[in-house]
């Protein structure tokens, strides 16, 4: 038997944000890869890597924004039932209120918001909108809840230096003003693509 460490199975193809630096941004996606995978297509992919393939960590993205799926707990839900520990990489712009808990309360294992831009000007600039402040909020909002459930989900964020001549202010940056405030693990990268 082969194992897989991790399988990426993209639940959703689409995105609700135009960053700069994303490959999908400009040009764009085929429309029919901005598509949600239906629920029973994803279980019978679960259930043919299980037998082949171990218990592989699922991320539930490629491209694409998870949280477009409405009905996102149901896939963490799949996976939890599996045994399979589930992983999302987000912008984290819908990552609030029931639908979050719900998503809390499937046993998702690992959960990343994307923060590109250390204040709410170099957000706007990178992420193309405004949305600076209710990430923050969100985020804070999935760390309150995440302790107050004993949920085991582990809560992060992900940065990206967007200027190479500057990469420790920009570091001290995304430290003081997002990643230690609120409380999470956070991953600064330098731009890759």
């Amino acid at each position: 038997m082969t194992e897989l460490k991790r399988a990426v199975v993209e639940v959703f193809g689409g995105c609700n944000y135009t960053c700069q630096m994303c490959p999908q941004s400009l040009p764009g996606r085929d429309s029919s890869f901005k598509r949600k995978m239906p629920l029973d297509l994803f279980e019978n992919i679960l259930d043919e890597i299980t037998p082949k393939y171990g218990t592989p960590i699922i991320n539930l993205e490629g491209s694409g924004e998870p949280t477009m799926a409405q009905d996102l707990p149901l896939y963490i839900e799949a996976c939890t039932r599996r045994g399979l520990k589930s992983f999302i990489y987000c912008n984290g712009a819908r990552m609030h209120g029931q639908f979050m808990q719900d998503c809390i309360d499937a046993e998702l294992d690992f959960l990343r918001f994307s923060c590109i831009g250390y204040n709410r000007k170099k957000y706007q600039q990178w992420m193309n909108c405004d949305n600076f402040e209710l990430l923050k909020r969100n985020v804070e909002q999935t760390v309150d809840y995440v302790n107050t459930s004993n949920s085991n989900c582990v809560v992060s964020s992900y940065h990206l230096v967007t200027d190479n001549s500057q990469i420790e202010y920009e570091i001290e940056q995304y430290q003081s003003n997002f990643i230690n405030p609120l409380g999470v693990v956070g991953y600064i990268w330098k731009m890759h693509n």
